[in-house]
């Protein structure tokens, strides 16, 4: 070592480093210091650095975002919590860096996520207020127009648009049938005067009320703009995307004028062979979101980003695709490309390392249906800020991973990064011990299928 060596809090080594914002795919080393990302480059030397995780044979990205969860756990109930998870469950445990609560709390709620919340995650927290002026703590959200209190509404996100990013509409029974086209216009309107985007639910899951199929369109063309962004693409509930089994020709059009769209699993909005006509059709999502809740987390079908992450890709998404829709679009979507969703010099370091495994996976979608894959994904550790954080153990008794389809037998699991940690100037101290690998899961007990939606879940 030299005196002149760089001095790093972190070096990341030896993983694929895929960071879509940058075109970057390649074997490198990540650099970090005071929480930023210092260098991205090959054989980064780290005799003067302060701790090393070799990432050898994983997936190094920036950080994962996912931008549909419902995050609000304590707002409601203080014990016993059936419906939001903590932030930290959805983000950083799972190897996400940052979370967007869609929804979860409205004009007269959302002080308490505000200042209550968000403040004791690690995970970077992120909301859209709903239009209904207590959002899904109490669901229905809107059943008439007084449910909807358009001043508050803004005045609440004028006040805190560090977090509060957009305005949230689910066009669901009984909204949709007292109020039409004049609940989504009621959020735009709102949006609009705060100079935010606006994600909009689509898919009755409540009702199947046939006037969702018949709003969806206006919706589309008439009321989002560039910017705007439509969630549940791959739902095949009424008032989604299809109609007689095609894509709605306004899908295009809206796409045309800069709206977004997102998958958004939830327990009741995502569906394989709907999911497979729309993709057919060449038709992409733009981003990928788990819309995980306490409902749809252990018994399923969210379980986890990366397994929402694995379904889409089962419908014929590559995983560098599946990295860039839940890395740079919602960052640009959130209008945060300059602080997150990529690995560039100055950045934030958030960053998280993944398994891409290979084998023959079930995955599972709305009540009871499933369909399969070659690969699937492992969170392996977040980096928050430049602070290592360890994942958990998984939602599911074997760990992370989806569930084997009939009796493959997965590869033992690679190790976890080996990390070591040293005290500069001296040289690297070899790592004395690795995380446990996950256990594998039984290769003839299936995994139980999920329950029918209770209505309760988006």
């Amino acid at each position: 070592m030299t005196t002149d060596s760089p001095s790093y809090d972190l070096v990341i080594s030896g993983g694929r480093v895929i960071d879509p914002a940058n075109g970057v795919d390649a074997l490198l080393d990540v650099a970090v210091s005071d929480g930023r990302i210092a260098a991205v480059a090959g054989g980064i030397d780290t005799s003067n650095t302060t701790r090393v995780i070799d990432a050898t044979g994983f997936t190094v990205t920036p950080g994962l975002i996912d931008l549909h969860t419902h995050v609000a756990a304590g707002i409601r109930k203080p014990a016993g919590e059936d419906l939001m998870v903590s932030p930290d469950v959805a983000g950083v445990i799972a190897g996400v860096t940052t979370v967007l609560d869609a929804g979860s709390t409205g004009a007269l709620n959302i002080g308490g996520f505000v200042n209550a919340v968000a403040p004791q995650a690690i995970t970077r927290v992120l909301a859209l207020i709903s239009v209904g002026s207590i959002g899904v703590t109490n669901i229905p959200e809107v059943r008439t127009a007084e449910d909807i209190d358009p001043a508050a509404t803004v005045e609440a996100i004028q006040s805190s648009p560090d977090i509060i990013k957009g305005v949230k509409v689910r066009m669901v029974s009984p909204g949709i049938t007292a109020l039409g086209i004049g609940l989504p216009r009621a959020g735009k309107a709102i949006a609009r005067e705060a100079g935010v985007p606006i994600m909009v639910h689509v898919g009755d899951i409540y009702g199947q009320d046939p006037a969702a199929a018949e709003i969806t369109p206006e919706l589309l063309t008439s009321v989002l703009t560039a910017g705007d962004i439509v969630t549940h693409t791959l739902s095949g509930q009424v008032g989604a995307l299809l109609a007689d089994g095609s894509l709605l020709s306004q899908a295009q059009e809206a796409r045309a004028n800069g709206v977004y769209f997102d998958v958004g699993v939830g327990g009741s909005n995502f569906s394989f062979e709907a999911g497979q006509q729309v993709i057919d059709a060449g038709f992409i999502p733009d981003t990928i979101s788990s819309d995980i809740t306490v409902m749809s987390r252990f018994p399923g079908p969210v379980f986890s980003l990366t397994e929402c992450m694995g379904k889409v890709m089962s419908l014929g998404i590559s995983f560098e695709d599946a990295i860039r829709m839940t890395t740079s679009r919602p960052a640009e979507f959130l209008r945060m490309s300059d602080e997150i969703g990529s690995l560039s010099v100055g950045m934030g370091a958030d960053i998280s390392i993944l398994e891409l495994v290979e084998g023959d996976f079930k995955f599972h979608g709305t009540n009871g249906s499933f369909g399969t894959g070659t690969q699937a994904i492992r969170p392996v550790l977040a980096v928050r800020e430049g602070i290592p954080m360890p994942v958990d153990f998984g939602p599911r008794p074997w760990g992370w991973l989806p569930s084997k389809n009939d009796q493959f037998t997965r590869p033992a699991a690679a190790p976890e990064p080996v990390q070591s940690v040293q005290a500069a100037p001296s040289p690297p101290i070899p790592a004395t011990s690795t995380i446990p690998p996950a256990p594998t899961p039984p290769t003839a007990s299936p995994a139980p299928t999920p329950p029918p939606s209770t209505g309760r879940d988006e």
